[in-house]
């Protein structure tokens, strides 16, 4: 199996090099056009979102902490320690039951020791809730620190099983990256890319002119940027249209193809394990299982 001749677009920021070269080990093109950013109110020590969460963390006692993404974990114990708070965050957060999303960002807590209790299998605001039901969550108070935009559905179901639910960001996503942003991801050990809107158009023009075959989301903000910036030049239409006829399109996980669904778009890939290194093999699997019998680029017919 192989990506030989496939020119794959990365609309990654943090791990886009990385992304990037798995696909050249695999003899593909990488085509990197980040879509989404980070923005902040300042630099993390300074950051009116970060220090407000700190506060709050100290003075509420929380049943259960809810950690979207490894950025945001990050950004607030960051935050915290450049506070000179860091124990007495660290403190708190051992009385809660700490749940991450995913992987990412329990590896983000357990760098500065914290325990993380539950890691849902399904990571979908769905999932999450499933698994914080199961527990019985009546009466229970709940924060979440939510990635760059939130999920309203997650929120209401835990609120109709009479939780309390306390919602918290250090960050917004956005079509750019700010300075503290920029921060964040460097402290992170990240060598991102920053997004563009010229780049994401130029990207729209590599689609349609052939140049790009595949294209790659992991996350459901790098969908809503891709599309946020299509809509503002009335292009959403044919960008729909070019991921369901002529781009395979790949979706890291669940929450992803969601996001792409939202949209309007069918993911054609989605790894068993949520993760590059498999979303990669899924692709070349994918083109040695359905691309012999058409285009390169060319997505299977629906069934």
């Amino acid at each position: 199996m192989s990506l030989t001749g496939l020119t794959v677009a990365i609309t990654a920021s943090r791990r886009a090099h990385e992304l990037a070269r798995l696909i050249e080990n695999f003899g593909g093109v990488p085509y990197i056009a980040p879509t989404v950013g980070l923005d902040t109110s300042g630099e993390i020590s300074a950051s009116t979102e970060a220090r407000n969460t700190v506060e709050a963390f100290l003075k509420s006692k929380m049943d259960y902490v809810v950690f979207m993404t490894g950025p945001g974990a990050f950004s607030l114990i960051s935050a915290s320690k450049k506070m000179g708070r860091d124990r007495e965050l660290i403190e708190a957060l051992s009385h809660s039951v700490v749940v991450a999303r995913s992987a990412k960002p329990k590896a983000v807590l357990a760098q500065f020791g914290i325990k993380t209790d539950i890691v849902p299998d399904n990571n979908t605001a769905e999932g999450i809730a499933q698994v914080l039901k199961a527990g019985g969550i009546s009466g229970k108070r709940i924060a979440i620190l939510w990635h760059g935009s939130q999920l309203p559905t997650l929120t209401e179901s835990l609120k109709i099983e009479g939780a309390e639910v306390l919602e918290f960001s250090t960050y917004r996503y956005s079509q750019s990256l700010s300075k503290g942003g920029a921060e964040i991801l460097k402290e992170m050990g990240f060598n991102y890319v920053s997004p563009s809107e010229a780049a994401v158009l130029k990207l729209i023009d590599g689609m349609r002119s052939g140049l790009v075959q595949a294209i790659t989301f992991t996350s459901p903000p790098a969908v809503a940027g891709l599309f946020w910036i299509a809509t503002t030049h009335s292009l959403e239409d044919l960008v729909r249209k070019m991921l369901d006829e002529n781009i395979i399109v790949v979706a890291v996980g669940p929450s992803t193809r969601e996001a792409l669904e939202k949209n309007g778009v069918r993911a054609d890939v989605m790894p068993e394990v949520y993760k590059m290194g498999p979303m990669v093999k899924s692709l070349m699997s994918y083109l040695e299982q359905d691309g012999k019998n058409r285009k390169k680029g060319k997505k299977k017919e629906a069934e």
